[in-house]
């Protein structure tokens, strides 16, 4: 190690092959955690390793659920990716304001969650917070200045506009877009941490809020489907904070329910697939370019579930999806109780979950640049 130059020893420990061993690689000695914590060698790691997902969260009961006052136990359920490597317990949303059981989680992005919480005598506001739960820190969210009359469609993070270290998302840099209707208009404004949130504008990209139904999240960004244009799928970019559009596929039954038997999740690869439930079976759609998509594989649930449990009796009637997450799919029976299970979409394999996970499951990545307090005595 003494003759070896630091640009050798910077080509070595890019291939350390997760951010756990890198911390514990600047503890080494002085001159590693230098070579570490160098802003050109922490985009060069970052660009090189998938971000480290420290697990997900997901909600009690549904959005609408959580409106009517329907929460039940702590709050947001943090699953660790893997139990033996992470304690859920740092995971823990205590430490905001109030009650942990009366938030919400309403977007991730990186290690950054927006959560919101239901205020007031008749619970008639909403406080939202911009929260990294690892280093429990949190920042409040103000509304934006709006006409009386508009209908707030969401709060969507983004990525930095710039970042000197690793170009993503911190506690220190967020960006929030709102998307709010007014006189059947559709705006945006984006709130930027450090300063406040832009100027209201008319966003000519973005869908029309009071046609448009939310398909879910994927790859960082948000989905939505346009009710008078049944083709039309729009993207909202987590990275830009702009609109585009693609061309739905040719989908069967593809009345609107958007979120019950047609969703969109990320795969296992991290690129987005449309999911249809139909018939009992389950397709897979996945991008095929800019502009269309294409049938990737085709899943047949009674053949997924008929090695489980009570799958014979339970196994009745029109299925519809109730969750969503990276890589599975949660259905469960349309009529004839309730026999909730998940579908793996790269092996197509099934498994019985709990009944109530919400609607969309929150992955939650670990902060980066890492927090490197090595000893330097050595």
């Amino acid at each position: 190690m003494d003759v070896m130059g630091d640009d050798a020893l910077g080509l070595v420990l890019e291939r350390v092959d997760s951010h756990v061993s890198l911390i514990r690689a600047a503890a080494v000695c002085r001159r590693w955690r230098r070579a570490i914590a160098d802003a050109a060698f922490l985009r060069r790691y970052r660009s090189l390793h998938a971000p480290a997902v420290g697990g997900s969260y997901h909600n009690n009961c549904s959005w609408y659920g959580f409106l009517r006052g329907e929460r039940t136990g702590d709050g947001p359920v943090f699953l660790p990716s893997s139990p033996s490597m992470v304690d859920a317990r740092h995971f823990s949303l205590d430490f905001l304001p109030g009650d942990a059981a009366s938030w919400s989680i309403r977007d991730s992005r990186g290690s950054l969650l927006i959560a919101i919480c239901l205020i007031g005598p008749g619970h008639d506001s909403i406080d939202h917070v911009v929260c990294e739960p690892l280093t429990r820190r949190y920042t409040r969210i103000p509304l934006p200045e709006v006409a009386k009359d508009s209908i707030y469609r969401g709060f969507f993070l983004l990525d930095a506009n710039v970042d000197e270290v690793a170009s993503c998302i911190s506690i220190s840099n967020f960006r929030v877009l709102c998307m709010f209707d007014c006189n059947g208009v559709t705006h945006t404004s984006t709130f930027t941490m450090g300063s406040s949130w832009s100027k209201n504008k008319i966003n000519r990209t973005a869908p029309n809020i009071r046609r448009t139904v939310s398909c879910g999240r994927a790859a960082g960004s948000w989905y939505f489907c346009d009710r008078a244009r049944s083709s039309r799928l729009y993207k909202l970019d987590g990275c830009t904070g702009k609109f585009s559009y693609s061309v739905l596929p040719t989908i069967e039954s593809l009345d609107f329910h958007m979120g019950k038997y047609h969703c969109i999740t990320e795969g296992c690869d991290g690129k987005p697939r449309i999911i249809v439930v139909f018939n009992n079976d389950m397709k897979v759609f996945a991008r095929l370019d800019s502009t269309g998509w294409a049938l990737e594989k085709k899943i047949l649930l009674w053949e997924a579930v008929r090695d489980l449990p009570g799958s014979a009796a339970s196994f009745i009637g029109v299925h519809h999806i109730v969750t969503v997450g990276v890589g599975f799919v949660i259905v469960t029976q349309e009529f004839g109780g309730s026999w909730p299970f998940s579908v793996n979409l790269e092996t197509g394999e099934a498994a019985l979950v709990a009944n109530n996970m919400g609607g969309i499951v929150y992955q939650c990545e670990l902060p980066w640049p890492p927090a490197l307090h090595a000893c330097l005595d050595r």
